[in-house]
């Protein structure tokens, strides 16, 4: 089983991420996400290896890859099994994101400020790990974390709680989507 993280709000991720390992899960994270790990004494992978590409354009391509995202959509299913072993792809389990901090809208205030805070690759993994939540845990919300790991150990997460949880990572990604329109809505050009 395999676990992606790659969060800004760090609240909890030690816990899950030496959960899922005590699991045997394996657990990759973006730059970020694994350095606070590691200095914590959390050994995880790079989710670089898993995409197959390095961080690119200055940190803004981190997870945006046909070899994650595949991983992301596949199903427990044999044509889509078949697939991911034909294309060398790994199937994903569980998604953990959570999106930049946005700053506050401000009359007037240039998009250059705030432009490369918007995220657009948390986004997109969240979406799909929300879309396959049949087949792929989304979390979102750093409170969800202990819930899903007993889950886990009790035998998996239930289609219910399943269900909430991509409910919960649509409605954040709304609700990121919403905040991000109203900061373009006051921004100004130059």
């Amino acid at each position: 089983m395999l676990a992606v993280l790659a969060v800004s709000d760090k609240r909890n991720i030690e816990e899950l991420a030496t959960g899922l390992l005590g699991l045997g899960w394996d657990v990759v994270a973006t730059e970020g996400t694994r350095r606070l790990l590691r200095d914590h004494g959390v050994t995880v992978g790079a989710v670089s290896d898993l995409a197959g590409v390095p961080t690119l354009l200055g940190g803004r391509v981190k997870t945006l890859t046909v070899s994650l995202m595949g991983g992301i959509l596949a199903r427990d299913e044999p044509a889509d099994r078949a697939e991911v072993e034909r294309h060398g792809l790994t199937r994903v389990h569980l998604v953990c994101c959570n999106y930049y901090r946005l700053p506050d809208p401000q009359p007037a205030q240039p998009f250059e400020r705030f432009r490369e805070l918007i995220d657009v690759g948390g986004p997109a993994m969240l979406r799909a790990a929300a879309k396959n939540c049949a087949h792929v845990v989304p979390l979102s919300d750093p409170d969800d974390y202990a819930g899903v790991l007993k889950a886990l150990a009790d035998g998996g997460v239930d289609r219910r709680q399943r269900l909430d949880l991509a409910r919960k990572a649509f409605a954040v990604s709304a609700a990121y989507d919403t905040s991000v329109a109203a900061l373009l809505a006051g921004a100004v050009n130059g």
